[in-house]
Formats: C-alpha cells, sequence, structure tokens
C-alpha cells in the first residue's frame, strides 16, 4: 500500500476508535517510509520528507516512533510480515504439489525481490555497510525472519527420497539467488533472462526436494509479527 492509500484508507466513513486512529497513523509513516527508501534512497530518507510524504505531524511521527531507525526497521520487518502472508497464499493457492515449488519461486521474486520494497530493503542493507548500529539492528531482524520462514519452509516441502537434501539450505541459497538477481536488474534490463535463471533454479531444486502431500494449511501463525500496533 502507498503512502497515498494509505491516506485515502484512513479518511473516516464513521467514527473511529483510538487504536483504530493511531493505526492508520503507522500504516501510513510506514507506507511512505517504504516510497521513501525505494525513490530517495537511506541517506535522502530524512525524517522530515517522511512525515511531509505520510501527510502527518511531526508530533504523530515522534509518538509513534522516536527516531529514523526506530521506523525504518520497523517498516522492514513490516515488509517482511506482509511478504509471509502473500507467499503462504500463494503457495495454498496451488493446488497441485508438483506446480508448488515453482509458483512459489516466481511469487517470491515477482511479489517481493523485484518490487519497490526490496529496493528499499537493499538501501538499508548498503547503508548499513557504514552504520554498525544499524547493521546489528538488521542483524537481529533477520534472525527473526528466519525464525519464521525455516518453519514455513517445513511444512510446505520435504527432501526428494536419497537426497539427502535440507528444504532450508535450498531456500537460502534461492533467497541469495534472487537478491543478487534484484540488486543487479536495473543493470540486467532483461526479464526474460531473470525468469530463466528462476526456471533453472527451480528444476535443480525440484530433484532436491518435493512439496509434501496433502499439505491444505498454513504454517503455525508466528504470533511475534502479529502483535498489536503501537501507540
Amino acid at each position: 500500500m502507498s503512502a497515498q492509500s494509505a491516506l485515502n484508507a484512513a479518511k473516516p466513513g464513521v467514527r473511529r476508535t483510538q487504536a483504530e486512529r493511531s493505526n492508520a497513523m503507522r500504516r501510513r509513516l510506514l507506507a511512505a517510509t517504504v516510497e521513501s527508501l525505494a525513490e530517495e534512497g537511506y541517506a535522502g530518507s530524512t525524517l522530515s520528507s517522511i512525515v511531509r510524504r505520510a501527510g502527518v505531524s511531526r508530533g504523530a511521527q515522534v509518538h509513534h516512533y522516536p527516531n529514523k531507525q526506530a521506523l525504518i526497521l520497523d517498516a522492514a520487518e513490516d515488509l517482511m510480515r506482509r511478504s509471509y502472508r502473500a507467499l503462504g497464499a500463494v503457495l495454498l493457492s496451488v493446488a497441485k504439489e508438483d506446480d508448488r515449488l515453482e509458483a512459489l519461486i516466481k511469487a517470491c521474486w515477482d511479489s517481493l525481490f523485484a518490487t519497490p520494497m526490496y529496493r528499499a530493503y537493499t538501501e538499508l542493507l548498503i547503508a548499513s555497510q557504514r552504520d554498525p548500529v544499524l547493521a546489528e539492528a538488521l542483524r537481529q531482524m533477520l534472525q527473526r525472519v528466519r525464525g519464521v520462514f525455516e518453519p514455513a519452509v517445513e511444512h510446505y516441502f520435504e527432501p526428494a527420497p536419497g537426497s539427502g537434501a535440507n528444504p532450508k539450505a535450498l531456500f537460502l541459497q534461492m533467497s541469495c539467488l534472487l537478491a543478487g538477481l534484484a540488486v543487479q536488474a536495473h543493470v540486467i534490463q532483461n526479464p526474460s533472462l531473470i525468469h530463466a535463471q528462476l526456471t533453472l533454479w527451480s528444476k535443480q531444486a525440484g530433484s532436491l526436494m518435493y512439496a509434501r502431500k496433502g499439505v491444505r494449511t498454513p504454517p503455525p501463525r508466528p504470533a511475534a509479527w502479529d502483535r498489536p500496533a503501537r501507540g
């Protein structure tokens, strides 16, 4: 959701509770942060510019986020939560287990790595090379992300008989491949080449792991990512 969409969605048709108004304000700030990172980069995403983009007061920003890093890190984690839910919905929408692996890989690319959301995250990674505090915060966030995604991988996939493969390791490899393609996509400028790489990897991985048969339910809900909105 863009900052403008969040702003439109926040316009009250009926009287909202304080919690609803607070959550709408937070959503506007998060959407504006992602837009700003993708368009202006980390250095250009100042608190003042994000507040203007979100169309909120500086006081509202301080109430939710005391500083730029708190806002940006919450935006990054919010992206991961949204991606987790979106990818789970893709897997459950694919009826044939034999098609799930390739569908997931392409959904990962189309819904996450090829989007402005991931450009925003890339800006954080680049900035963290010279910002030890940001780097440590991202490291801790990635540990939490792995703690959520790895059980989901085991919920949906299992090693091919006799392969000795580790689906979690294969998906880590996949994320590295997609991340590398994402940071070079603006230089490669060849969607067909990128999709050929996705197809090749899915065929290689498909000889080592399978989608579990009969799985029609999502993995356990990650409670830590469904905490109540602040403020």
